[in-house]
């Protein structure tokens, strides 16, 4: 805990020292990794990386350094002189300052959260409807339809004449949707929209994935490339990117509807699997170091209504040890 607020002002003067190209490279790697980017954003991204070649150098050096944190282990968050090094070239260097930085895996993981949610914060909260971390939220629509809406979710709703739009922003809705045979119901997101052809459906986008469960009669999906599932039948499964299809499955609905009753159900799941869901569920993040952590295999019924409880059983019952650093930031790592 110690040498974690040690690395706090040696940070910040390394971030006040920061290039302009290389402070936005620091921001853009924080939107891209988030759950809201969109596709204007990544045309903005795009448009940034072609105006100079300083900026492609300080984005090569930020992606390497963020990416190179997966293979830290907890001794390389305790020990200085094995923490991460960020090099960047002369080119883009301020006059008279260092060139190499020693940056705690907490603090770069705290600075990119802290400007992703900066960015995130105005679209989330501009959208019609939306639920922070731990909250969920009953949606009643002017056609009689029903939405159950999920922790870390924004959605906005479009009623007109012909068609009856929903934008899910961010994170997970249960869709019920009253039959109007001269308006499709239809749910848009990044990477694609599901249109209803029945009564009840989920749909969960996170990152770049969309997966949507079929509860009652069916519904059409077609991804942002064009790409088309005419029928997605009850009790079937399938997960889309923007560039097609890549799993179909058959669900458990039993299991698919439990967040509805505020629980999350895990049947030999990886710890990775586990700990992704249960970060949905409360404000900031949890972190897991080292491979074989992520692997565990976790078998258990969880409360989303106290997620405390949930890491208390994982630290218990698993060769794991947690970490709070802070209220937002949390390190699982081996015992």
């Amino acid at each position: 805990m110690s040498s974690y607020y040690k690395t706090l002002p040696s940070l910040l003067m390394s971030q006040s020292q920061l290039s302009p190209a290389e402070r936005q490279a620091i921001e853009w790697q924080a939107i891209l990794s988030s759950d809201l980017v969109n596709e204007h954003q990544r045309h903005e991204f795009a448009e940034w990386l072609n105006e100079s070649t300083d900026n492609q150098k300080a984005w090569q050096a930020i992606n390497q350094f963020w990416t190179g944190l997966d293979k830290l282990t907890w001794a390389d968050i305790n020990n200085k002189q094995r923490c991460p090094t960020l090099t960047l070239k002369p080119s883009l260097a301020v006059k008279q300052r260092p060139t190499y930085y020693k940056i705690g895996l907490a603090m770069a993981a705290s600075v990119l959260l802290l400007v992703a949610n900066i960015r995130q914060q105005l679209d989330f909260y501009l959208a019609d409807y939306h639920c922070n971390a731990g909250q969920q939220q009953q949606i009643s629509l002017a056609d009689g339809s029903k939405i159950l809406l999920n922790t870390e979710s924004a959605l906005s709703v479009n009623f007109s004449e012909h068609q009856r739009l929903i934008t899910l922003h961010q994170g997970e809705g249960y869709f019920k949707v009253a039959a109007d045979s001269s308006r499709p119901f239809v749910v848009k997101t990044d990477a694609g929209q599901v249109q209803a052809l029945g009564t009840a459906f989920d749909v969960k986008q996170q990152q770049q994935e969309v997966s949507v469960t079929v509860f009652e009669h069916a519904v059409k999906i077609t991804t942002a490339s064009g790409e088309q599932k005419d029928k997605l039948l009850e009790s079937e499964q399938i997960i889309f990117t923007r560039d097609g299809f890549k799993a179909l499955n058959h669900a458990n609905l039993q299991r698919a509807a439990a967040w509805h009753q505020q629980i999350m159900v895990f049947q030999d799941k990886p710890l990775a699997e586990v700990v992704a869901e249960l970060d949905r569920y409360r404000p900031g993040k949890i972190m897991i170091i080292g491979d074989a952590v992520k692997k565990l295999p976790i078998t258990g019924v969880f409360g989303i209504a106290d997620s405390d409880i949930a890491l208390q059983t994982l630290q218990q019952s698993l060769p794991v040890k947690i970490t709070k650093f802070t209220n937002n930031l949390i390190i699982i790592s081996t015992k």
